[in-house]
């Protein structure tokens, strides 16, 4: 539940929120793009290969938001459905901006594949979001919405328009980059 000060009164629910919006209160659109922008650009930023890219990114997926907000069935929570229009923004705009390539040697990177989540736990988080942020496009989508989103590999090569086995490849690049960047940050420390 989000409370809300908004036009000297108090808001206390999300339906109330979106009813203002909806209404086209360029106030209460104001309210619900300062509530949730930021964390939103954190999503986007997870995909975008730029700071200027994120913040394209959200403001086209707000005006998606805006325009679509009618459709919102409050089946979930309005940040829930934001977030999946987010989500889907990211994805359009890497598509005209990228295609994805197809690659074969699954097995092979597989089998490469050793890295732990004690590892993990050892990185600081913004070292982590840094090494993802250097992931090549492909390979950091996949990543995203396999490994943090929860999408399937299924549901990611529908969504992306490729294979089922490259979006598995690529989720299993990403984490072998990401092993190689981790480790010698790991070393890197353990050096100092």
């Amino acid at each position: 539940m989000i409370t809300i000060a908004y036009k000297k009164e108090l808001i206390s629910t999300e339906i109330e929120l979106i009813d203002a919006c909806l209404r086209q209160e360029t106030s209460a659109q104001r309210v619900l793009f300062d509530t949730y922008s930021a964390k939103l650009l954190g999503v986007c930023y997870r995909y975008a290969s730029s700071q200027a890219d994120a913040e394209d990114i959200l403001q086209e997926a707000f005006v998606k938001i805006f325009n679509k907000l009618d459709n919102f069935r409050r089946e979930s929570s309005l940040e829930t459905w934001m977030t999946r229009i987010v989500i889907n923004t990211a994805i359009s705009h890497l598509r005209l901006n990228k295609k994805h390539h197809n690659e074969s040697d699954l097995e092979v990177i597989e089998n490469k594949y050793s890295f732990s989540n004690e590892q993990f736990n050892q990185i600081d988080a913004k070292i982590l979001m840094n090494a993802i942020q250097e992931l090549p496009d492909n390979y950091r989508v996949v990543l995203n919405m396999f490994a943090i989103e929860g999408y399937s590999h299924k549901e990611i090569a529908e969504e992306l328009g490729i294979p089922e086995v490259t979006s598995r490849s690529h989720f299993f690049r990403a984490k072998s980059i990401l092993e190689k960047k981790l480790l010698n940050i790991n070393k890197m420390k353990l050096a100092k």
